[in-house]
């Protein structure tokens, strides 16, 4: 994946691609839900994100990508 994608978890920026085990909403895996579901991030109140082993739950806002 080209694209970096970051979120901000509880105060600082982490790039979710830095963990090849992250899952966004449904458990699905970061790339998979990056190119399937990106365009509909900011139709939900919150997006679940499991990052290095810890569950989060974020408003869409505190997600940004960089080319």
């Amino acid at each position: 994946m080209s694209k970096k994608i970051y979120a901000n978890l509880i105060g600082n920026w982490h790039c979710l691609n830095d963990d090849p085990d992250c899952t966004i909403a449904m458990h699905e895996p970061l790339e998979t839900w990056w190119k399937e579901q990106s365009h509909t991030l900011h139709d939900y109140n919150y997006i679940d994100i499991q990052f290095k082993g810890t569950n989060y739950r974020i408003h869409p806002s505190f997600i940004q990508t960089v080319n």
